[in-house]
């Protein structure tokens, strides 16, 4: 980019001065290449384009400075996808979502777990939204062995705090290895930009989770029938009597 490029202000839409990508990282605090990550995940609309140069405005700042507030709350870019609406939520029925809601009111430390791990997430209005239906759906489905909605939450949320570490050894020693196994995929030759650079980086991400999401699933199916069998007769030894409870209608 030359100095005229870099120096160059113009209105935006709105009114206010535009910032370049380097601009607007030295403002926020942000490296370029962050801010291009979050446009490729929609986390931040696309800056407005002058000829040559793209130019964000102050609505950008602030949507950065939102997103850097919860990063330093703990909250993981899937969860902010989903506070700041970038994901958008399966249609679910009204009692799932009026379940959610109550949820959110009665037990909201449970609310703020799922909605830190991406599960459920709010609205702009304040309504609880569902945002990966799956894991909500699968934990609700245990209805079906007399499990009440509430225990069954409880059960994911804790399944989910146990997983987040093992996933983050997973995904960085699966990753390393895919590249040491094949190199061309971190030296890839048809990139001409940080937004080629920013899609291959999706693009080997989603790999990477389709890959761990399926062996995990084989590793468990291969485990699961002849343990859970035996915790179950154990537990019926010890004469332990199941209690019926509330089920929601989940779809």
């Amino acid at each position: 980019m030359t100095i005229d490029e870099m120096t160059t202000v113009a209105a935006t839409p709105g009114g206010t001065a535009g910032y370049t990508v380097e601009e607007l990282a030295r403002k926020v605090g942000m490296s370029a290449r962050n801010i291009r990550a979050h446009q490729a995940r929609r986390l931040l609309p696309p800056p407005v384009r002058r000829g040559r140069v793209a130019l964000y405005d102050d609505s950008h700042v602030r949507r950065l400075d939102a997103i850097l507030a919860l990063q330093r709350q703990g909250f993981n870019l899937v969860s902010i996808e989903a506070m700041l609406g970038a994901r958008s939520g399966d249609e679910v029925p009204d009692r799932l979502t009026a379940m959610l809601q109550r949820l959110a009111t009665d037990r909201p430390a449970l609310a703020h777990a799922l909605t830190r791990h991406g599960v459920i997430g709010r609205s702009a209005d304040g309504t609880v939204r569902t945002v990966r239906p799956r894991p909500l759906r699968a934990a609700l489905e245990l209805h079906r062995v007399r499990m009440g909605t509430v225990p069954a939450l409880q059960t994911l949320s804790e399944v989910l705090d146990s997983l987040r570490p093992v996933a983050d050894e997973l995904v960085a020693a699966v990753t390393a290895r895919m590249l040491a196994l094949a190199p061309e995929v971190a030296h890839g030759g048809s990139r001409s930009s940080w937004s080629d650079l920013d899609r291959e980086t999706l693009m080997l991400t989603q790999g990477v989770v389709g890959l761990l999401t399926e062996a995990f699933r084989l590793a468990v199916e291969n485990q699961a029938e002849a343990h859970v069998a035996e915790l179950l007769e154990n537990h019926l030894d010890t004469g332990l009597c199941l209690e019926d409870s509330s089920v929601i209608d989940n779809g």
